[in-house]
């Protein structure tokens, strides 16, 4: 039920977007993340390893406040837990991070062929 609730506001902004956009949106999406790929491995190469995003949990404790039945307030210790998003560095090869990005690069011309022809109909299929 949580999740519905979440996806309520991205099923409205969704709404939003006129037929031009939502077909523009989805015949250029392979070229956006093509793109971030491309980027992505390049930044690996630039760097000599990867960054990894892991979420570490810590648990400790808080002080909190609680309201009694009397209605006094009482201070407490409360267990809580933090989770904090750290970058791990990841050992790559480069050779095969090399030859990704070759082929990334040269299915991005692909893309970039169809991606035109898509845009162009979108555009002629719903003008504004």
């Amino acid at each position: 039920m949580r999740f519905l609730i979440a996806l309520s506001p991205l099923v409205l902004l969704a709404a939003c977007a006129t037929p031009q956009q939502q077909c523009l949106s989805n015949v250029t999406q392979d070229l956006r993340v093509n793109a971030f790929l491309i980027a992505q491995t390049q930044a690996n190469l630039d760097r000599g390893f990867a960054i990894d995003r892991q979420q570490r949990v810590s648990r400790g404790f808080d002080m909190c406040r609680e309201r009694n039945r009397d209605g006094s307030i009482d201070t407490r210790l409360c267990p809580v837990q933090k989770v904090r998003t750290v970058n791990v560095p990841q050992a790559i090869n480069l050779t095969v991070e090399r030859d990704t990005l070759n082929q990334l690069l040269a299915t991005r011309a692909n893309l970039e062929r169809r991606t035109a022809a898509a845009t162009a109909q979108c555009r002629t299929l719903y003008p504004e």
